[in-house]
């Protein structure tokens, strides 16, 4: 499926005058114009702020904003870290704080449209009957794995999280992967190589993959059976992991409800070894 900075490219002399003006302008500063208005878009080509709306609605979208979104999911995974910065800067406004806070709330917002339900529902059943639960995510990606991870290990004895830096060393780690096991690859732009070769190996050994990621056209969904898909946000170099962490928030909560009295006993011995041995520090009033 082609996206939409290929379809400018492709369809370009297929346009009028004006339109090629816009489409022009998106090819070349397309990092700046994913977040500009239509009257901007239209300002900086010298083309109607109605032509650019109607622009986006003859590309099949139902509105110039949906042509955004669309044109903001494709470039995350093009933009180079000094450009984050760039974009960043200029839609914060010196209104950090609030923008950001504001930007995770919709994303999660957004969320709650966009997973699929039944998928969600597979997926907590092949971790459940799963054998071996293989889990990876690399770099930014990893912090969401390690939290997956950390969870998964206090319901299920045979959790295996992928951490190594090294390719060799990953299919070291995978290479007992089977149809009986489940493989859940988490990655969001700029997509990790190392997690998609993972899953391709994965898939390979007829495992059950999952991929969380953001969308159904990520490198991940290749190899996956089964997607759960969140936008991440993009917040200056660092990406925004508000809505994927709810997702996995989700799972835990739904996977602990399925295994609660062995959740419940498990819990209630390890209070005990938490007590004994002086794990967490008391509150003040105790």
């Amino acid at each position: 499926m082609r996206n939409l900075i290929d379809r400018l490219g492709d369809e370009f002399n297929g346009y009028s005058k004006a339109q090629r003006l816009i489409a022009n302008y998106i090819l070349e500063n397309y990092d700046k114009a994913a977040f500009m208005t239509a009257a901007k878009i239209a300002a900086a080509t010298g083309a109607s702020e109605s032509t650019v709306v109607r622009f986006a609605a003859e590309l099949g979208y139902d509105g110039y904003p949906a042509m955004q979104r669309d044109l903001q999911e494709i470039i995350k995974n093009k933009l180079t870290a000094t450009q984050r910065i760039a974009v960043a800067k200029e839609r914060m406004q010196g209104n950090t704080l609030g923008a950001v806070l504001r930007a995770d709330a919709d994303s999660i917002i957004d969320a709650m449209a966009r997973v699929d339900e039944e998928q969600f529902n597979k997926v907590c059943e092949c971790i459940l009957s799963a054998k071996n639960i293989y889990l990876m995510g690399v770099r930014a990606s990893s912090a969401l794995a390690q939290f997956l991870g950390f969870y998964l290990n206090l319901m299920f004895p045979n959790v295996h999280i992928i951490s190594t830096i090294s390719v060799s060393e990953v299919f070291e780690e995978i290479i007992r992967v089977s149809e009986e096991d489940v493989f859940i690859g988490i990655s969001f732009p700029r997509y990790s190589k190392r997690t998609l070769k993972a899953m391709k190996y994965a898939n390979s050994r007829n495992a059950k993959v999952v991929a969380i990621t953001d969308n159904e056209n990520a490198p991940l969904c290749r190899y996956s059976d089964f997607n759960l898909t969140v936008r991440s946000g993009m917040v200056s170099f660092a990406d925004s992991l508000a809505a994927p962490l709810s997702l996995i928030n989700a799972l835990i909560a739904e996977l602990s409800m399925k295994k609660e009295k062995e959740v419940v006993e498990m819990l209630s011995g390890l209070e005990n070894i938490w007590d004994e041995y002086d794990v967490y520090e008391k509150s003040g009033n105790e």
